[in-house]
C-alpha cells in the first residue's frame, strides 16, 4: 500500500455516538463500501501480475471493456476475493497455523501452504503470514 487515506476523512465519514460511555460507529452498507475504496484505492497493484493471473480481467482490459487491472481491483476485485500482487506466504507458519492445510499438504491433495492460500486460502479469510 502506497497511500493510506488520513484518519480525520474516514472519521468525517461515519457516525459516532456514545452508548453506556463507549463511542460507536455507525455507518450504512454503501458508505462501508465507499470507505474501503478509499482504503483499497492506496493499494499498489502489480498491473502485469494482476492481468496474467486474472486472464478475465487481462482478457477485458485487452479488449477495452476495462480501462485497467488497478480500476478493477479497486472497484470490484477486492470484493471478487482477488489480490492486487503476489504474496510471498510463510510456509511453515501457515502450515502451523492452518492443520486442515497441513493436513491436505501431507495427504498431497495440495502442493504447498502457498498454493492453498493462492487458489483458497486468501478468499477464505486466512493470513499468509503473521501480522
Amino acid at each position: 500500500m502506497n497511500y493510506i487515506p488520513p484518519f480525520e476523512l474516514i472519521r468525517r465519514s461515519v457516525d459516532i455516538t456514545t452508548e453506556r460511555g463507549e463511542l460507536r460507529v455507525t455507518v450504512s452498507y454503501d458508505e462501508f463500501i465507499k470507505l474501503l475504496k478509499l482504503m483499497i484505492a492506496g493499494a499498489k497493484v502489480d498491473e502485469t501480475w494482476y492481468l496474467r493471473t486474472y486472464e478475465d480481467i487481462g482478457g477485458a482490459v485487452k479488449e477495452g471493456v476495462l480501462p485497467s487491472g488497478r480500476h478493477h481491483f479497486v472497484n470490484d476485485g477486492y470484493f471478487e476475493g482477488r489480490l492486487p500482487s503476489a504474496l510471498k506466504v510463510d510456509e511453515a507458519w501457515y502450515l502451523k497455523q492452518y492443520p486442515d492445510v497441513a493436513e491436505c499438504v501431507r495427504a498431497g491433495t495440495i502442493a504447498s501452504a502457498q498454493a492453498h492460500f493462492d487458489k483458497d486460502g486468501y478468499r477464505e479469510g486466512r493470513l499468509p503470514f503473521p501480522l
